[in-house]
């Protein structure tokens, strides 16, 4: 079902609407709970008992031939210690090596086995045909100011963590 705003006209009018689903916060995380499950399914097709979060890491361990763990923590939007049981269980299944770090004992560096390479690979080419499904009908230039919105929303939330404590 789709939410109806209550409130017609421009997008800071409804912006500044009292009715919930006017809100572009939550719009975004009612949108963010829909993408996590439409993932979370997606993965459980293509590779059973990958978690979107498994899969992040995956992905970013990927990226470059070794990771540093405690460089996962920020770039996958997870805490130190869910990344470490995260990659726990993608050691288990064989899918990640970790080795000490031989600049800094205290830390681990991932890399992808064999197995973690192919399911890695098979997984970034569904995932890009997946992704032009859920951006379907979008041209270029909308994909791009889209872009351009979130990293200020994400500049500007980040911001605002800094300049407040926790409670």
């Amino acid at each position: 079902m789709t939410p109806v705003s209550a409130q017609p006209g421009p997008a800071a009018a409804r912006h500044r609407s009292p009715v919930l689903d006017d809100a572009l916060a939550f719009r975004l995380n009612r949108t963010n709970r829909l993408l996590r499950t439409h993932l979370a399914r997606f993965l459980d097709r293509h590779v059973p008992g990958i978690s979107p979060e498994q899969w992040f890491i995956l992905a970013r361990i990927a990226q470059g031939p070794r990771v540093r763990q405690v460089d996962l923590a920020e770039r996958v939007l997870a805490d130190p210690p869910n990344v470490s049981r995260l990659v726990d269980a993608l050691v288990a299944r064989g899918l990640v090596r970790r080795s000490p770090d031989p600049a800094d004992r205290r830390s681990w560096l991932l890399s992808l086995t064999k197995q973690g390479r192919q399911v890695t690979a098979r997984l970034l080419d569904h995932t890009i045909t997946e992704r032009q499904l859920v951006f379907d009908g979008f041209a270029d230039d909308e994909l791009d100011a889209f872009a351009a919105a979130l990293d200020r929303i994400d500049a500007n939330l980040r911001r605002l963590l800094s300049s407040t404590p926790p409670p």
